[in-house]
């Protein structure tokens, strides 16, 4: 659709789940519960038409006095007063049954005002107080024809379509009684409806935003994240799945690199893996998991070009440089350098699509090669869904191979000894390209590392487990036949991965399950 066929709101983020912004001469209905953000949502769409889109507006209140709207507004750093003194905004403050004989007078004093104005926009606040005069005396409001409210906001519309002017109307929630008829009828006689949501955390509370319909025009259908921010005003974040909705070309790369820097550890995975595979690295909490992250981001950076992003809810920023710094790696030169990136966010009420939304924006903007999720399994614990999560991560894995990233995705396995599952819940090891399983091995009463590589999608990589240790400089393989720590090494064993090594009897042949 061209752009002049497109009614801009200016808030942040809308215009976007609009697919550039909302078809000129659509009525536009805000509905939700108190608290929703339904006034600030037409108060904004007024004052950003001025300043950015130059188009004049009127704000038409009932409850709210201008007073009380101009210093509510100025927490955003909203000028409604100078607007209204170069002539460029008029707050109306009146009652329903003052506006309602207005519209049906023939030199409506409004419609003046608009005209005079040059108004292109108008917000009134709410559509659900007005109430057309009953001929009969009767309060009750008749479903259609004359004194109806269908007809009531059917000659509002169309007033305000004569003179080229932009509706948007709030009305509150309702599920019984009048409130809920009149909102059927708005929805019914609105082009554009967007519903607003307000819920409760334990400790806070969250908004979500939803399009219901926009005639004549697509949209990004499914709720998304609201959020009010102080000093700018309202903002929409996308749901996770509509930055990765399907382009119709995926590509993929050919080119196998050594993604840690070691020798040993890229023979065990076929030479390296493919430049924008996934890997899902798990294991046992301290097997190594966010070492091994470090390794892949401090290589890319320090010997192939790679700018690399490390994202964790679990660890803050300086933490994670002072456990760099113990293993000699040195991350801290290549953050200060802006080759690697570091993202901590609270788990606290995580907002999923604000969480998502940073991550994407922090690699287009910093052209990001490589990214190290440390921590899945908080994100889980964070998110409490387990449809969300799994929808979150999805997500982050179309979004990294969109862009062919390498992605390193750790997640703690709850089994200490013995790995039965690599997920124990949420299974995405499906989707991924590359396996890694770290794992605990009791030999005696002496513990050793494992490592194995389960799967590597296009790689000839070794069906063998090897022991390994943590040195500065990272994740080392030990040599094949030499054992750190017992008098024989894994060789001499099977069934390393379960909870019970079985050493060989050099006089039977192992009997190995298949």
């Amino acid at each position: 659709m061209a752009n002049g066929n497109l009614v801009r709101t200016g808030i942040q983020g809308l215009d976007t789940i609009f697919l550039g912004g909302i078809s000129r001469g659509n009525v536009i209905l805000v509905e939700g519960e108190a608290g929703a953000g339904k006034s600030l949502l037409g108060t904004e769409f007024i004052y950003r038409g001025i300043v950015e889109y130059d188009e004049p507006g009127i704000i038409v209140v009932f409850e709210t006095s201008p007073r009380k709207l101009l210093r509510d507004t100025a927490a955003f750093n909203w000028n409604l007063e100078e607007l209204q003194q170069q002539n460029r905004l008029r707050i109306i403050f009146t009652t329903p049954q003052i506006l309602e004989q207005e519209l049906r007078s023939a030199d409506s004093l409004l419609m003046e005002t608009a005209i005079e104005l040059g108004a292109r926009r108008i917000f009134i606040d709410s559509i659900a107080l007005l109430r057309p005069t009953a001929s009969n005396g009767n309060s009750a409001l008749p479903a259609n024809g004359s004194g109806s409210y269908r007809e009531l906001l059917q000659q509002i519309i169309e007033g305000l379509d004569r003179e080229g002017i932009t509706p948007l109307f709030a009305h509150e929630r309702a599920l019984h009684g009048e409130p809920a008829q009149t909102l059927e009828t708005a929805e019914f006689l609105a082009d554009t409806v967007i519903q607003l949501q307000r819920g409760d955390y334990p400790a806070g509370a969250y908004r979500r935003i939803e399009i219901l319909k926009s005639r004549g025009q697509g949209f990004e259908a499914g709720v998304h994240t609201l959020q009010i921010k102080a000093g700018q005003g309202l903002k929409v974040f996308r749901r996770v799945q509509c930055r990765v909705q399907a382009t119709g070309y995926q590509p993929t790369s050919t080119i196998q690199k050594s993604a840690i820097g070691n020798a040993m550890l890229d023979d065990l995975t076929g030479g390296g893996l493919y430049e924008g595979s996934v890997t899902i690295v798990t294991g046992a909490s301290g097997t190594g998991k966010s070492n091994l992250g470090y390794q892949v981001l401090v290589e890319g950076a320090r010997n192939a070009g790679k700018r690399g992003l490390l994202v964790t809810l679990d660890e803050h920023p300086e933490q994670i440089l002072r456990n760099a710094d113990a293993l000699g790696l040195n991350m801290r030169e290549q953050v200060e350098a802006g080759t690697i990136y570091l993202l901590h966010d609270s788990p606290l009420e995580l907002e999923v699509n604000v969480h998502f939304d940073l991550i994407a924006r922090t690699i287009e903007e910093h052209q990001i090669d490589r990214i190290v999720v440390d921590g899945i399994t908080t994100y889980s614990n964070a998110i409490g869904d387990e449809r969300k999560f799994r929808e979150f991560l999805h997500g982050l894995i179309a979004f990294t191979k969109q862009r062919l990233m390498t992605a390193f995705i750790s997640y703690e396995n709850p089994e200490l000894f013995g790995m039965t599952r690599f997920m124990s819940d949420s299974n995405v090891t499906s989707v991924v390209d590359n396996v890694i399983l770290l794992s605990y091995v009791e030999l005696g009463n002496m513990m050793n590392r494992a490592i194995t590589v389960a799967k590597a999608r296009g790689c000839k990589h070794q069906y063998i487990t090897r022991q390994y240790r943590i040195e500065r400089g990272g994740i080392v393989l030990v040599p094949e036949g030499i054992s750190e720590i017992s008098n024989l090494p894994f060789s001499s064993y099977y069934n390393l991965l379960s909870r019970a090594p079985t050493r060989f009897n050099r006089n039977i042949p192992p009997q190995i399950d298949d």
